[in-house]
């Protein structure tokens, strides 16, 4: 009873931080959309989904990775990968960020200096470092059961920092436009990576004092972490590309607005996030012979919480989203209120899979995810590129939802081929 009270408020606590996430997130957003305006905040929207593009191989390929292996490692299991895979990723990562820092000017050097969209993504590269550097420290606290700080780190400062440096700085961000936001941006980034590392500095040390003696080869790392930047890069790939190919066909205006929506409906996915923080170590130690009934309780657990929480989020926004969306942004982003619903609504279907995901990752799967995101992501660029000139924002917002719905079915396929689990049920076969 014990050990179920303390789960339960850790799972509390981590549903608290995701909350604090998606306020953070929520109220950044419409604080520089309100200051800056649609155009210009579309600048910034785009120059941000671009670089949150880049940054995946590392931000979230690597560091999913390291979560496995830091948790093995952690449980007794003498995971020996988790030092040198740690120490090798530090250096790649930097290597990686140089490479399309250097690439990213290059372009805008190249160019005329006129296209906003190309000025944005050369200036936020410069965060490139640090968001690399940051997420590899998630990873180690994550992986060494410390979900909290993981989640403060990896998403929940940096958006405050950037939300309480903009309200001080309000006049000057009124006068500069975009490219100050992105440089409050960038030193947010800044200053959240040199906490990441004090935070996982008593994780961190041994991992590193035992790379010394077993160093990896870069082929060898790229090797390994290649799936998983493939597959949770194709994850973001499809929440992004979205907002990128609407500023690219529609304008920045649209592209703005449009940033209002997608970041409230993400609201619907947090219970998702949150019993994923905190179940990934235990799906990572989950051994083969136990697996399908001991994962198929959690992924049970996980849709009871997160279709709860996604229900609620998502009748508050029905409610309270057109009142929402006018005090806090302004009257001139109403058209964001029927994408949102939609948005949603699609996002329910990532609610009914719970942790799914999250336990294909952690058990070894993530070759054969990627391949249903690749399929999804090709899919979005489709329906994209069709619908947007026609329908603007709705027409993303169609395309969008079509694409969350058909790789949720595919997880869910994926996972009950794998663990034998009933499609509609996801309790072991053998027990219907």
């Amino acid at each position: 009873m014990i050990t179920r009270l303390l789960r339960h408020r850790a799972g509390l606590r981590v549903l608290a931080l995701k909350g604090t996430e998606a306020l953070a997130g929520a109220a950044m957003t419409i604080y520089l959309a309100r200051v800056l305006g649609p155009a210009e905040f579309g600048v910034f929207a785009f120059g941000l989904a671009t670089t949150m593009l880049l940054a995946i191989p590392i931000k979230n390929g690597a560091s999913t990775l390291i979560t496995k292996h830091v948790a093995i490692a952690r449980e007794g299991n003498s995971d020996e990968q988790a030092g040198p895979l740690l120490a090798k990723g530090i250096f790649l990562s930097l290597v990686y960020a140089v490479l399309l820092i250097l690439g990213s000017v290059a372009v805008f050097a190249l160019g005329d200096g006129q296209n906003a969209f190309i000025s944005s993504v050369a200036l936020f590269s410069f965060a490139l470092p640090f968001l690399c550097i940051t997420g590899l420290m998630e990873g180690v606290l994550r992986g060494s059961f410390r979900p909290n700080a993981a989640i403060l780190i990896g998403t929940v400062l940096v958006p405050l920092v950037v939300l309480a440096a903009a309200a001080v700085l309000t006049e000057q961000l009124k006068g500069q436009g975009w490219s100050f936001a992105i440089w409050l941006y960038i030193s947010a980034a800044i200053a959240i990576t040199l906490l990441s590392l004090v935070l996982a500095r008593p994780f961190l040390m041994p991992l590193l004092a035992h790379a010394k003696n077993d160093r990896m080869r870069n082929a060898e790392w790229i090797g390994l972490v290649a799936p998983f930047a493939i597959v949770t890069g194709l994850l973001i790939f499809n929440r992004q590309i979205d907002v990128i190919l609407l500023g690219t066909l529609a304008g920045e205006e649209e592209a703005g607005i449009y940033r209002i929506a997608a970041q409230a409906s993400i609201l619907v996915t947090f219970g998702v996030q949150a019993i994923g923080h905190l179940y990934a170590p235990y799906l990572a130690t989950a051994d083969s012979q136990t697996a399908p009934s001991k994962i198929s309780g959690y992924l049970r657990k996980s849709i009871l919480f997160s279709l709860g929480f996604g229900g609620l989020a998502l009748l508050g926004l029905a409610l309270v989203g057109k009142l929402i969306i006018t005090l806090l942004a302004g009257p001139e982003y109403l058209p964001a209120y029927p994408i949102m619903l939609i948005l949603c609504a699609a996002n329910l279907a990532v609610a009914a899979n719970g942790a799914t995901m999250q336990a294909l990752y952690m058990q070894g799967h993530q070759r054969k995810t990627a391949w249903i995101f690749f399929a999804s992501g090709m899919f979005s660029v489709v329906a994209n590129t069709i619908l947007i000139p026609y329908l603007g924002i709705l027409g993303a917002a169609i395309a969008s939802s079509a694409v969350i719905l058909s790789w949720s079915l595919g997880l869910r396929w994926l996972a009950c081929g794998v663990w034998q689990l009933s499609f509609l049920t996801l309790t072991p076969r053998h027990q219907e």
